[in-house]
């Protein structure tokens, strides 16, 4: 499997120009060209411009609305509702990340719920909108079921993922971003693809029994046992169910019925903590950071890590040699 070095600029210019020609206008499509490349130089590349031919697929399908038009529903002062009419969830989630920082700039909070949404990407990217704001943010998303509950033989839960971002005082922000399965669906797909075993606890096969054979592994599992259960499942009443969507099995499937809108559900909850008496928030997280990284490493471990610390080292890395892209994805890109 070969890889070649591309910088982030051209790598945008390439997302954009696909996305673009399959019938996204300019802005919509340089917001998702925008959040895929974060995903990719941040090190996640499951949620990078290896999605584009998805997405492509199933705008040419009908399964993605080419020209979407959002709405905003302002509930309250603080809370408000947006319908993204079953376009980009990457371009939705950046709106309702914007709304969410204009809410809480005026009254503390802003709780954004997004309906009739999609596939959003790296949940960091909008963490990071509102970080640059001085804001806090927690965002959270429903997905297709790839995971079986505590317990359980079949899948019955998403990877629902949950993200955190808070801004720290003359340091890049402490971003948690992560899914409720043990491990992502995409390091699966990698390990079957390169014929390599997989840890013990992350997936079961076709009969429910766990296994580290990544061809015989057919549902992961949750992280934390009964604890990722309960978090992905809070996550789908939190977004799904309390939008009047659906939830679980009742999800339409990423890769199946192209033809057929998705409508997903998700969350951005944005808080100012100069609005709640807090204006040395980002100096006290600095401080919390220094600490944590200060702190004695077990055997074995080097030093200890911060949230985030593996993805901004990559970044660097990234911008100053070039992120690497799978040839054959390089190729599609340029095609």
């Amino acid at each position: 499997m070969t890889t070649q070095l591309i910088f982030a600029e051209e790598l945008n210019k390439l997302a954009f120009d696909k996305l673009h020609g399959a019938g996204l206008d300019q802005e919509t499509a340089q917001k998702v060209a925008d959040v895929l490349v974060h995903a990719d130089i941040t090190g996640v590349h499951s949620h990078g411009v290896m999605r584009i031919e998805h997405y492509c697929k199933r705008l040419a399908a009908g399964g993605l609305n080419k020209t979407a038009n959002f709405s905003i529903e302002q509930i309250s002062p603080s809370v408000a509702i947006l319908d993204s009419d079953d376009g980009m969830g990457h371009a939705a989630l950046i709106a309702a990340t914007e709304h969410g920082i204009k809410l809480a700039a005026e009254t503390g909070l802003g709780f954004v719920s997004v309906k009739n949404t999609s596939h959003c990407g790296a949940l960091s990217y909008f963490m990071e909108q509102a970080t640059d704001q001085g804001m806090i943010a927690i965002a959270m998303t429903q997905t297709d079921t790839c995971v079986a509950p505590y317990g359980g033989a079949t899948r019955f839960i998403g990877t629902n993922p949950l993200a955190f971002g808070f801004p720290v005082e003359g340091s890049t922000p402490m971003i948690v971003d992560f899914a409720t399965s043990a491990t992502a669906f995409g390091k699966l797909l990698l390990a079957k693809e390169s014929g390599k075993p997989i840890d013990k606890g992350l997936a079961i096969d076709a009969n429910g029994y766990e296994t580290t054979n990544a061809n015989e592994a057919v549902t992961l599992l949750p992280f934390g046992a009964h604890k990722g259960t309960g978090i992905a499942l809070a996550i789908d009443a939190l977004t799904g169910i309390l939008m009047g969507a659906e939830y679980g099995n009742h999800i339409v499937r990423m890769y199946d019925e192209y033809d057929k809108m998705r409508k997903l559900a998700s969350l951005v909850i944005v808080i100012d903590p100069r609005k709640l008496g807090s204006p040395l928030f980002p100096v006290i997280m600095a401080m919390m950071v220094k600490e944590l990284q200060a702190a004695p490493p077990a055997p074995g471990v080097e030093k200890v890590l911060a949230p985030n610390d593996i993805q901004v080292e990559y970044k660097a890395k990234c911008q100053k040699e070039g992120i690497p892209i799978k040839t054959a994805l390089y190729q599609f890109l340029t095609s």
